[in-house]
C-alpha cells in the first residue's frame, strides 16, 4: 500500500496524515482474486472484511482500503451484495464468540457486525445502481413497498392521485389539530389558576 501524504493547513498546522489511493493494479488483483473465490471462500472474506469495517478506523489494518476499492467494485459488488443477504440474515454463522466473551458482550458484537453488514449493502446498492446508470438505465428501488407504490401509480394514476390526496388533507388535518391543540395548552398556561 502506499505511503500516507503529510499536508499542512495554511496555517501551518498539521493535519492528520491522508491515505494515498490503493494502486490499480492491486486493485485488479484483489478483484480477481475475490471472483476467483468459491462461495464459501468469498463468504468468509465478506465477512471478515464488514468485521473490519465495525472498528475504528485506526485498527482496521493497511489492506483494509484496498479490500474496500476491491469489493465494491462493479465487477465484485453483485457477488458481495448476494452474500450480504445471506450474512444479514445469519450473522452467528460467521462471527465465532471469543473464549470467555459474555453473552450480552457477544450479543452486542452481532448487532454492530449486522447493523454494519447492511450498511454495506446499501452501498453496494449504490455502487451497482450507479454501474447502471452510467449504463443508460436504472436499478430497481430496493424497497419493495417503494416499487409496489410506484407500480401503483403507474398502472391506476387516478386512483393513486385520489388515495394521494386523501393522506395530505388527513395530514393537514392532523397538523391542524395539533397545532390547535398546542395553542389551547399554551393559553391555559398563561391563565392564572382560577381558584383552589
Amino acid at each position: 500500500m502506499a505511503a500516507a501524504q503529510h499536508t499542512s493547513d495554511p496555517a501551518g498546522a498539521e493535519r492528520p496524515p491522508r491515505r494515498a489511493e490503493p494502486d490499480p493494479t492491486e486493485v485488479a488483483k484483489q478483484i480477481e482474486l475475490y471472483r476467483s473465490m468459491s462461495p464459501a471462500e468469498f463468504a468468509e472474506a465478506l465477512a471478515v472484511f464488514v468485521a473490519a469495517g465495525a472498528r475504528p478506523q485506526a485498527s482496521r489494518g493497511e489492506d483494509y482500503e484496498l479490500q474496500a476499492r476491491a469489493m465494491r467494485s462493479p465487477e465484485v459488488a453483485r457477488k458481495a451484495q448476494r452474500v450480504l443477504a445471506q450474512i444479514v440474515r445469519e450473522p452467528d454463522k460467521y462471527l465465532y464468540a471469543p473464549e470467555g466473551e459474555s453473552r450480552a458482550a457477544y450479543n452486542k458484537r452481532i448487532g454492530t457486525f449486522r447493523a454494519r453488514a447492511e450498511r454495506e449493502e446499501q452501498f453496494l446498492h449504490a455502487v451497482l445502481a450507479g454501474d447502471a446508470a452510467r449504463r443508460g438505465f436504472f436499478l430497481p428501488d430496493p424497497n419493495p413497498r417503494g416499487r409496489a407504490r410506484r407500480r401503483l401509480a403507474d398502472e391506476h394514476p387516478v386512483r393513486y392521485l385520489e388515495l394521494l390526496r386523501e393522506e395530505r388533507d388527513a395530514d393537514r388535518a392532523r397538523a391542524a389539530a395539533e397545532a390547535e391543540e398546542r395553542k389551547r395548552a399554551r393559553r391555559a398556561a398563561k391563565r392564572p389558576d382560577s381558584g383552589g
